[in-house]
């Protein structure tokens, strides 16, 4: 430990005020040592000034992407023209950031030197240093010029790490060439849609023996790799942006163990796309437990990749977010953050009528998002806010059931996230064809909507689902599948026992395929309703000795695909309706139309008001068979 330095002011930085009509930021430049802090320990020095964005002399900077963490503060030395050096306490991994490139910079290392020129001054900005923190205004103007900061930085460099990093530099490069092996095989390639055309031989079997390697001595290798790929890094939400806006390119990230440009994130990224369809293969030979984590650590690098590989402002706000929640991209030291984070590089950012401002409180946000996706999808809104586990919120949660919390992720619905986001053909028509109404109260935050009561709940199911999350038995296991489709047979057959005028034998055989999927199955990543050949798909699934044909064996993962596993509660109702529907369904719930929706919704009465649980697929009344011209939806109100 170093002797301690002479002693030093501590405490929060003196910030001269940003010259906003100009486009003013702070830039901060590393200086080549490490002095002793007033606790003896050796901190980074940086020397802070200020730049306008539109100037010619803008000096030539970094941007600096990490995650911010918590726990104990760490002390870095911040020193400007009218200032001397004084004690500035920052999260303990952007110190840890600052220490490394400091080391790694150094000419005696090779590190990061081979990205950088010796003679440049190392010019960074640091969002933690930059803004203001304690001041919302700046912070709030700030956060608007993200796509020019990123976007006029010579690079973004990405720390991941002095422990969290799990994978050496060797590893990287060991990676990114199995993936150019496998790509060997690739004859045509879509990245965008993850749709490939290949030699199956030539893929099949580079891809069974990096498995096989993988998951020797335990699947020591695995493990390396899909605890790097599942950093929190790659869970934030300003992540997206970030890179987008460096066009990927430009993007180094680096670690304590090594350093790589993005291209190899992304190929790792694809690579890890191929072995995860490889898995799928009843030919492949891959541990149950290795499937899990190939498939976690694919879902946790794949929206940010994808991102990656498309321009800015081609998506929509409420598209992005939406796809940020199904990946479970939802880390953010601020929950405001993963609206505010999305809005440089969403289509509509500047016209949808959400203003960044850090004096509103987040759930203001979150409702500012809701009334924009009930004014763009109507109520189809209604499932998206329905898709959570409401018992799973953050004990802090003060949001009415109809506005969707943005830190939970989100499930594939019914009526699914593509045809929520994008205006594609509806699958079902339960409420018929009349206009969507509804209103909110702005005091109250009460959303009132028209709906039809149908009835009420009697009997749940357990919840089927709870078994596919166990690691030792993940969901692709067809075995767990058989026994999922057996419960849910027996569930159903004892429903309509109980009711033999409604169910005959023929609409108990097509209760059985059509209720696990909800009567639709995807294709390409867009629904479609269920017709009889997917039957078959269920009937190999559930029975590989059926004599079925070819066609339906190949196409039995499209069916355990189908199945939407938090939708994942069967019911029925006093009449004997018989549905499956939202994790949360309880007894004493009710099934209704909302006028205008393609599907049932539950609701759950409390005081006088229903709470919204999420919708349904209820057997016999999706396409309308309850509603004419003269069927009433009466007004409810929603909290």
């Amino acid at each position: 430990m170093a002797k301690p330095s002479k002693k030093r002011e501590r405490g929060l930085l003196a910030y001269r005020p940003l010259h906003q009509v100009r486009r003013e930021i702070r830039l901060v430049e590393l200086r080549f040592k490490l002095p002793a802090a007033s606790n003896g320990k050796q901190v980074p020095l940086l020397r802070m000034h200020q730049a306008f964005l539109n100037s010619k002399d803008l000096p030539k900077y970094i941007a600096l992407s990490y995650t911010w963490g918590t726990g104990p503060k760490s002390i870095v030395l911040v020193e400007d023209e009218r200032r001397p050096a004084r004690e500035v306490l920052v999260s303990a991994n952007l110190a840890d950031a600052l220490y490394h490139l400091v080391w790694q910079l150094d000419p005696k290392h090779d590190g990061l030197k081979r990205f950088f020129k010796p003679s440049e001054k190392w010019i960074f900005w640091v969002d933690q240093l930059c803004i203001n923190q304690n001041d919302n205004d700046e912070k709030s103007h700030q956060v608007k010029m993200m796509m020019d900061i990123f976007g006029q930085a010579k690079m973004t460099n990405v720390w991941l790490g002095s422990r969290e990093a799990t994978l050496s530099d060797e590893g990287m490069k060991k990676y990114n060439q199995e993936f150019h092996h496998v790509k060997d095989g690739i004859i045509n390639v879509d990245m965008v849609n993850s749709e490939f055309e290949y030699d199956d031989s030539i893929v099949s079997q580079r891809t069974d023996r990096i498995l096989s390697e993988l998951c020797e001595n335990d699947c020591e290798q695995l493990i390396a790799l899909t605890t790097f790929c599942r950093h929190p890094w790659f869970e934030r939400a300003w992540v997206i942006q970030e890179v987008v806006l460096a066009a990927g390119s430009n993007v180094i990230v680096h670690w304590e163990g090594g350093c790589c440009k993005w291209s190899a994130i992304a190929n790792i990224s694809d690579l890890l796309n191929w072995l995860v369809l490889r898995t799928s293969s009843a030919k492949a030979s891959c541990p149950v437990i290795a499937v899990h984590m190939l498939l976690t650590a694919k879902d946790t690098l794949e929206m940010t990749v994808t991102q990656s590989r498309e321009p800015p402002r081609t998506k929509s706000l409420i598209g992005l977010i939406h796809y940020m929640q199904l990946y479970g991209q939802t880390r953010a030291t601020q929950p405001e953050d993963l609206v505010y984070s999305m809005m440089g590089i969403a289509s509509d950012g500047d016209t949808c009528g959400i203003k960044v401002d850090y004096d509103k409180h987040y759930t203001e946000v979150f409702r500012e998002v809701a009334l924009l996706v009930l004014k763009t999808l109507g109520a189809r809104a209604l499932a998206w806010s329905g898709q959570q586990k409401r018992n799973s919120n953050p004990s802090d949660c003060r949001l009415p059931s109809w506005v969707p919390d943005l830190r939970l992720p989100a499930a594939n619905v019914i009526q699914e996230s593509y045809q929520a986001v994008h205006p594609m053909p509806k699958l079902f028509s339960a409420a018929g064809n009349r206009k969507f109404e509804c209103t909110v109260d702005g005091k109250s935050e009460i959303l009132s909507l028209r709906t039809s009561y149908i009835d009420r709940v009697v009997e749940v199911s357990e919840f089927f689902g709870s078994q596919f999350w166990n690691l030792d038995a993940p969901w692709r296991v067809l075995s767990h599948f058989q026994a999922w489709l057996i419960d849910l047979e027996r569930f159903v057959d004892a429903a309509a026992d109980r009711h033999p005028t409604r169910y005959d034998y023929s609409t108990r055989q097509e209760m059985h395929w059509r209720i696990p999927i909800a009567d639709r199955y995807v294709d390409e990543d867009v629904q479609k309703r269920a017709g009889l050949e997917v039957k078959d798909w269920y009937m190999a699934t559930l029975r590989p000795d059926h004599p079925s044909s070819a066609s339906a064996v190949s196409n039995s993962p499209r069916y355990q695909d189908s199945i939407n596993l938090t939708c994942q509660i069967a019911f029925v109702t006093e009449t004997g309706y018989i549905g499956i529907g939202h994790p949360e369904v309880v007894k004493g719930d009710e099934v209704h139309l909302v006028q205008g929706s393609d599907t049932p919704f539950i609701l759950r009465k409390t005081d006088g008001r229903y709470q919204l649980i999420g919708e349904t697929y209820v057997h016999g009344i999706m396409d309308g068979e309850l509603v004419d011209d003269n069927t009433e939806f009466e007004w409810q109100q929603i909290h």
